[in-house]
């Protein structure tokens, strides 16, 4: 039986990010685009599209557009794809000679505009397909080596594996089938790093007429069932109809014969949609084989007469013999001894216009001179680099010397250069250092002064004020007026001296290496000394809401100076008020305990307490030690402040946030 092996053209489909690649959206992209080279390029797409579903008609009009517009712009790559894609449409025709004048055609072009080199990669792929497709072992075994040649010496990426594949087949056919299984399977890989589908049934479909040769018809099967499964995921209906025969065929080998009809059919089906006339004449010689297996006399003889007809027409000398051989033998159990003898002489004719031995054996010598020069080759090249290499061991051991001592030599420049800028850097850090505690005390400083003029200076100046008065001027007051006065005396006096303690506190908030007193306290007998504390103030109402079992682990002090400098502010605020108001609560909230101030004041901006969030804020020189000491300490003790204040309902809220412990 005549097994039929299928080859495909590599049709230079150039990788465009601006191009599609679905039929739908190359439609689309050959409607709206300017008629440029991409555009070129894309019914170049659109026509092998075309070819691969049967469309031959839509093929050629897409080809007619190509050959109109690069002629319009001068394209010389163009000139190329057209002449190319004839020959595909050609040869998927099946008129093999007509696509032999494209394809060489084709090279003309070539090397008349000295085109990127991977055009003749595919000219040259496409030639010693047609030769073997023509039967021309020798020719197609010569464009084989050619191509492979020319790849190996531009250092190429092969485009197809058709070289591969005709060198495989040449050694299967010397039945070399491990050698031949290594070529085909690096087709196949070729194929699959590629992502070509089409490539990859056709390299699947050859390993499986190597494992037939080798009668393995299982691993067979399983090889021609994945190359269909690539053939339709991309509609190749002309790939399909020779995996389908092969599938059908060896099932016949196996005596499965539902299956074998089955899949002879389909193909034969595909053929005749195609009007594929050289795969429809296999077809028609294994349903004739089938049924003639089967007692199917009057189906067999008329699908040998038509894979005969068709011979005749293809001029395909192999089948002809093989179909007048069996013809014979089918008319001579019939006893129509006539009808055999003319079939007989048929058959013979045919077998002496196949081709001689001697050309067999051509290729088999074009195969290993290939494989000797190829291996001269390398002799000589690895001779040339074991001298190349000599000579540059001498040099390198000589520039080895030079620059270990070179080296040496920039080491210790390099080490000095390093060691002095490690040390102006460590300097230049300490001097930042510096720096910055310098800017710090002087911030300090400042802060100091601020707070001695105001908090300090003005209970003081009472002080003085008074004593001077009694001392000078004793009958200006009565006994009343001198009862007012020492309490005034007695307060600031008082003020003076809180004053001072929270001076003192913050002082050494600010000092290096100052750790908080922490320890555990009740918040109620926090308030209770707070209450005590300002007993003096009249005018206005402060209340102290204590909360029951609520402790603190914290700097009892620092934040006692916090929160009698919030209330000392309202109360300032509160002081030329009447109904004035002032409520302290604490209360717990998870591991958080707050603790709020809050009066009716009137509320104000929250602006005028930006210096309780940041160090840039303005100092409240009317707000006790100031706001920028409230912040101090409370960063001093880890503790969070935030304002609430309302214009409209004329309250402020201070609220103190700090962990339990």
């Amino acid at each position: 039986m005549l097994k039929k092996i299928f080859f495909f053209f590599f049709f230079s489909h150039l990788i465009f990010a601006q191009i599609p690649k679905s039929k739908d959206s190359l439609q689309i992209y050959l409607n709206t685009q300017a008629k440029d080279t991409l555009y070129i390029q894309a019914l170049n797409d659109f026509a092998f599209i075309n070819i691969q579903e049967g469309d031959y008609d839509k093929a050629e009009q897409m080809i007619s557009q190509m050959e109109q517009l690069s002629q319009k712009l001068k394209y010389k790559t163009g000139f190329y794809k057209v002449a190319n894609m004839k020959g595909v449409i050609e040869f998927s025709k099946q008129k093999p000679e007509n696509a032999l004048l494209y394809f060489q055609q084709c090279s003309e072009i070539i090397k008349k505009y000295k085109l990127e080199k991977k055009y003749y990669q595919n000219v040259l792929n496409n030639i010693l397909i047609i030769y073997d497709q023509l039967g021309d072992r020798e020719n197609a075994t010569k464009y084989a080596m050619e191509l492979i040649h020319f790849q190996e010496k531009n250092k190429l990426h092969p485009l197809k594996t058709s070289p591969y594949d005709q060198i495989g087949k040449n050694l299967k056919f010397y039945k070399k089938y491990d050698e031949a299984l290594v070529y085909f399977s690096k087709s196949l890989l070729i194929e699959t790093q590629n992502k070509n589908l089409s490539g990859m049934a056709i390299s699947e479909n050859n390993i499986a007429t190597l494992y037939e040769d080798m009668d393995e018809n299982t691993d067979a099967i399983s090889h021609l069932k994945k190359g269909l499964q690539y053939a339709q995921k991309i509609d190749y209906k002309l790939l399909q109809t020779d995996l389908l025969t092969n599938l059908g065929r060896l099932f016949q080998k196996q005596n499965n014969d539902k299956e074998a009809e089955k899949y002879l059919l389909k193909s034969e089906k595909l053929c005749r949609e195609l009007d594929a006339k050289s795969s429809l004449k296999i077809v028609c010689q294994n349903l004739g084989d089938l049924y003639q297996k089967k007692g199917k006399e009057q189906l067999a003889l008329k699908y040998y007469n038509e894979a005969l007809r068709i011979s005749k027409t293809t001029s395909d000398p192999q089948l002809s013999y093989s179909i007048n051989d069996v013809l014979a033998k089918l008319y001579a159990n019939k006893n129509d001894f006539k009808s055999a003898y003319q079939f007989q002489q048929a058959s013979i004719s045919a077998k002496d216009s196949l081709f001689e031995i001697r050309t067999q054996e051509n290729t088999e010598n074009l195969l290993r001179k290939y494989e000797a020069e190829k291996k001269q080759q390398e002799i000589k090249t690895l001779t040339a680099e074991k001298n190349v290499q000599k000579l540059q061991i001498e040099v390198a051991e000589k520039n080895k010397k030079y620059f270990i001592i070179g080296s040496l030599l920039l080491a210790i420049i390099g080490g000095m250069f390093f060691y002095q800028g490690r040390n102006r850097k460590i300097a230049n850090k300490k001097l930042q250092i510096l720096n910055t505690e310098l800017d710090k005390a002087n911030k300090n400083k400042a802060l100091f002064l601020g707070i001695l003029n105001h908090d300090l200076r003005s209970p003081v100046a009472s002080l003085v004020n008074f004593l001077k008065i009694q001392k000078n001027s004793p009958e200006l007051m009565d006994e009343e007026t001198r009862k007012r006065l020492n309490l005034q005396a007695t307060t600031s006096a008082e003020k003076l001296l809180k004053n001072m303690e929270d001076l003192l506190l913050w002082s050494k908030s600010q000092m290096e290496k100052f750790e908080v007193q922490r320890k555990i306290f009740a918040v109620s007998d926090l308030f209770s000394d707070l209450k005590n504390e300002f007993s003096w103030v009249e005018e206005t109402i402060i209340h102290f809401q204590n909360p029951e079992n609520l402790e603190l682990n914290s700097d009892k002090e620092f934040l006692k100076t916090i929160l009698r400098n919030l209330i000392a502010n309202s109360a300032k605020i509160l002081t030329d008020k009447t109904n004035g108001k002032i409520v302290c609560a604490a209360k717990s909230t998870g591991n958080t305990v707050e603790i709020s101030i809050k009066d009716n004041g009137g509320g104000s901006d929250l602006e005028k307490f930006s210096a309780l969030y940041n160090d840039q804020g303005k100092i409240g020189i009317k707000n006790g030690l100031g706001l920028h000491v409230i912040r101090d300490l409370c960063k001093a003790i880890n503790a969070e402040i935030k304002v609430n204040s309302d214009k409209i309902i004329g309250e402020t809220e201070v609220v103190v946030y700090m962990r339990k412990i």
